[in-house]
């Protein structure tokens, strides 16, 4: 299908964005040469190019997406290409826009407004210094330093916990674009598949985890060595922050079938959020073992040897 075809190039370009952002531009632009109006493709364009200090093709894609839809994503690049020529009045304006479109962003737009202040009066000096920290890793989108700043922020200062949270559920939806499946083509004459088309309905096109597993459970209850519902209920587990379940899922696929590297990578990522990281990195090892791994997988690997070998420097 056309639509699986284009979300998994949008998720292959964000998986490149980290490492590779010139192979992630020609992926977005793959996409946006099929879909022209795709705004997910045109913002995420966007934001690649900020990444390589292209501000102002940066803000023409913007302008594309917001022309298309108004939309919280393009108007706080917006917002944060407004801070970087230190514009920060428009800057302030395209937060409080971003805000009207999506209320659920307050504490995210409380947070980028504490960076031109300076200052959030109500978190101690070491935290908003970590904070801003965060938010400038995660803008290069060097997730794991970032949630690892962020972390440190709410030892610091648990009173800041609410709006950090914000921003590690906002790195959290990119670690989940990353996840593994092996959905198949589904029978829709199959009532097991019918059920299975549902559950991942419920997850991605209605935004309900929770009807989601519950559907699982349903699947699950028929079969319980299903190792592909298995790995979706891990992924909707990590969702739901979860994670010791979530791994367990992951586990019990290893269990089934113990080269089943879906389960093995998601396993990694989970561990990998948990700071577990020799636990991580053997699963990575283990997952390089694979030729055909290689590009999705060394990244992660190289990260968490450079942490060790940072760690063990200090």
């Amino acid at each position: 299908m056309l639509e699986d075809y284009i979300n998994s190039k949008i998720n292959e370009a964000y998986d490149f964005m980290q490492n590779d952002s010139e192979k992630a531009l020609e992926i977005f632009d793959e996409v946006l040469e099929i879909e022209p109006e795709r705004t997910e493709a045109i913002n995420g364009k966007g934001s690649t190019l900020m990444k390589l200090n292209r501000f102002d093709e940066a803000d023409e894609c913007f302008n594309k997406s917001l022309s298309i839809c108004e939309n919280s994503s393009a108007l706080l690049n917006k917002g944060m290409i407004a801070k970087h020529r230190n514009d920060f009045e428009n800057a302030i304006a395209y937060y409080d826009k971003a805000l009207k479109v999506n209320p659920n962003l307050e504490n995210i737009v409380n947070i980028l407004k504490s960076e031109i202040s300076d200052v959030d009066d109500d978190v101690n000096d070491q935290a908003n210094e970590l904070i801003e920290k965060g938010i400038k890793l995660k803008d290069e989108n060097k997730l794991w330093d970032s949630l690892d700043m962020l972390m440190q922020a709410i030892k610091e200062d648990p009173s800041c916990e609410s709006q950090v949270n914000e921003l590690i559920d906002e790195i959290k939806i990119k670690f989940e674009r990353q996840f593994v499946y092996d959905d198949g083509d589904f029978d829709i004459n199959s009532k097991v598949d019918r059920l299975k088309m549902q559950a991942i309905k419920a997850l991605i096109k209605e935004n309900n985890p929770e009807k989601a597993l519950t559907l699982m459970n349903l699947l699950l209850e028929l079969d319980e060595n299903d190792i592909n519902t298995l790995n979706h209920k891990g992924g909707v587990l990590f969702i739901c922050s979860e994670y010791q379940k979530a791994i367990e899922c992951f586990d019990k696929c290893l269990n089934i079938d113990n080269n089943y590297t879906c389960a093995l990578f998601n396993k990694a990522i989970v561990l990998r959020l948990l700071n577990k990281l020799p636990e991580a990195l053997n699963c990575f090892n283990e997952l390089l073992k694979t030729p055909q791994n290689y590009n999705k997988v060394k990244p992660y690997q190289l990260e968490i040897l450079n942490k060790l070998r940072r760690g063990a420097m200090t």
